[in-house]
């Protein structure tokens, strides 16, 4: 027998609110703009704010959340951070959506 999809209702609770969280995140457009910058390398959050035109409060506010998903990650600088992304698999998600989004 091949390794059949699990069914939904066989998911656990904990899978079920990962999934539905990452969604969340790719659900704003201000996460999917930082994302997608952090898809190109590794930036500061005052480098994040300057690309993007967005507040530093904003962005740290962002990374946060996409950090406590585990979508992003950072290192320690001396007083900085320095954030990239975490998770190949939802980037291939981000990243297809947007061709997809591009192909007209």
């Amino acid at each position: 027998m091949k390794n059949e999809p699990t069914p939904l209702e066989d998911l656990d609770e904990e899978t079920l609110f990962i999934v539905s969280q990452t969604f969340k995140a790719l659900a704003d457009p201000t996460r999917v703009r930082i994302l997608n910058l952090l898809f190109y390398g590794e930036y500061s959050v005052n480098e994040i704010a300057d690309k993007l035109s967005l507040l530093q409060s904003t962005v740290s506010h962002q990374l946060r959340f996409l950090k406590n998903l585990r979508l992003v990650k950072f290192r320690r600088e001396g007083t900085s951070l320095y954030y990239t992304h975490d998770d190949e698999h939802v980037m291939g998600i981000l990243r297809q959506t947007i061709e997809h989004a591009n192909h007209h």
